[in-house]
């Protein structure tokens, strides 16, 4: 378990000057988002799905953050605060009948009742919660009906 985390922290660390990229593992999907690209341009994207996370905050491998419960842990979703104002998710999309994933994409979708207990998870108008990134390559769409997850590295 140590040897597994280290490697994410590892992998993590290699992300942490991008706003959003994914890194594509084979059987699952790692997409980050980070509150600052490579050229220091900030990205408000973290910290908003971060607030719209109606989940407590608790310690996390990424530091105080927040995260989704999922079914059967294929996906894992992560949003942490490391300083003021300074954001990063990590979204794992594992391989599997709900997650979809290959070079440079992936989707998880859900229907029913799993649908319905990951869109409680979120502040929402009660009917539909919608985000996407700043550099529109990452979206969550999501009505209690339907969760849906999208990365498309050039762009949705």
């Amino acid at each position: 378990m140590r040897v597994f985390l280290w490697g994410i922290v590892t992998l993590l660390s290699s992300f942490a000057w991008s706003a959003t990229k994914g890194q594509y593992l084979g059987r699952q999907m790692i997409v980050n988002i980070t509150s600052q690209d490579r050229s220091g341009a900030i990205d408000e994207s973290p910290g908003a799905l971060f607030a719209a996370m109606d989940r407590p905050v608790q310690n996390s491998f990424l530091g105080k953050g927040k995260s989704l419960i999922a079914p059967q842990n294929q996906l894992n979703f992560i949003c942490a605060e490391k300083s003021a104002n300074n954001y990063q998710c990590s979204i794992y999309i594992h391989q599997s009948n709900f997650g979809k994933i290959a070079p440079g994409k992936a989707q998880y979708r859900v229907t029913g009742a799993e649908a319905q207990a990951l869109f409680a998870q979120f502040h929402s108008n009660g009917a539909q919660f919608s985000f996407r990134d700043e550099n529109q390559t990452f979206a969550v769409e999501a009505t209690p009906d339907q969760f849906l997850i999208v990365f498309a590295e050039s762009g949705l």
